[in-house]
């Protein structure tokens, strides 16, 4: 038998459980983004036209994986899907494959572990060795089962889910925004102590700045992140914050962006960050004792 007093405990505990509000999203830790791919290269069109970016890499969204893992692209159902660069195709599922990329176009794998993944194709080349442009397969929809599109990423191995930035490969074209379009975030800079980067998300609709974007920082080498408050917004999608004043001249510095998509569900998780790392990190940074994903540089 419960004595009285260690009833009321319980029953106060439980009270105050479901007065607390409820956790509108999970917050999971697997480090499925990087940064910067092995080799940067200018990738070609993975179409024959530069076509719509309806999501980008690292972008909340409603449906599928959030933050999404790689590009979406507005693509009619038999549409040509062509390798980015040279290299060996693969087979990995019923409606993708895999393309190795051949960095120093020597026909040898001798190159960093670096893949272009392509998702929700109606039909595939055979696996073997295959030049830039050329054409590996025709777009799908899964049977039906999507809206016919082409999703596509660079990815650090085969069958891993570490999907890279993508943008870095586009700032050749003048399309795609630069390669813009297809990252949540770009263009990270560090200008006379200030830091910048370029954050807008995308769909079929059209373009739409962030709700928020907060930076974080702190002394190289320390623990605690430090909450700057929102960057300065400057133009239409270009984020700064300066560092002058905020630490001794010579310090070295860690620095990160929350971004956050307005417009979502309660339910659904809203941020991406830059650089990024996690799936779906706690949105405090001290919550945890992972290592998020940061840049470093020094006060000048």
């Amino acid at each position: 038998m419960i004595a009285p007093k260690k009833t009321l405990s319980l029953l106060m505990a439980f009270a105050i459980l479901f007065a607390l509000p409820a956790k509108s999203f999970a917050y999971t830790y697997n480090a499925i983004f990087g940064n910067v791919p092995p080799t940067i290269m200018q990738w070609g069109c993975p179409l024959d036209t530069f076509a719509l970016v309806t999501s980008k890499w690292n972008q909340p969204r409603s449906i599928g994986t959030n933050p999404h893992r790689g590009v979406d692209v507005r693509a009619a159902k038999g549409s040509n899907v062509r390798a980015v660069w040279r290299g060996w195709l693969t087979s990995i599922g019923t409606y993708s494959v895999s393309l190795q990329v051949d960095a120093n176009c020597d026909g040898i794998k001798n190159d960093a572990a670096y893949y272009c993944h392509y998702y929700h194709l109606s039909s595939k080349g055979a696996s073997g060795y295959y030049g830039k442009g050329s054409i590996i397969g025709k777009s799908g929809d899964e049977g039906g089962a999507l809206a016919p599109h082409l999703h596509f990423g660079g990815v650090n191995a085969n069958l891993s889910s570490k999907w890279y930035r993508n943008e870095v490969n586009y700032r050749w074209t003048s399309s795609w925004n630069g390669g813009k379009d297809v990252d949540s975030f770009a263009m990270a800079t560090w200008i006379s102590n200030k830091a910048g980067l370029t954050a807008y998300f995308k769909d079929s609709c059209g373009n739409y700045a962030p709700a928020e974007v907060v930076i974080f920082h702190r002394k190289d080498g320390t623990s605690a992140w430090t909450s700057g408050g929102a960057m300065k917004r400057e133009g239409s999608s270009t984020y700064t914050y300066d560092f002058t004043g905020k630490y001794r001249v010579g310090t070295k510095i860690n620095w990160l962006a929350r971004i956050k998509r307005g417009g979502l569900s309660s339910t659904i998780y809203p941020y991406c960050w830059a650089p990024a790392k996690y799936d779906r990190p706690d949105p405090n940074p001290n919550a945890v004792a992972n290592p998020y994903a940061f840049y470093t540089n020094i006060v000048r």
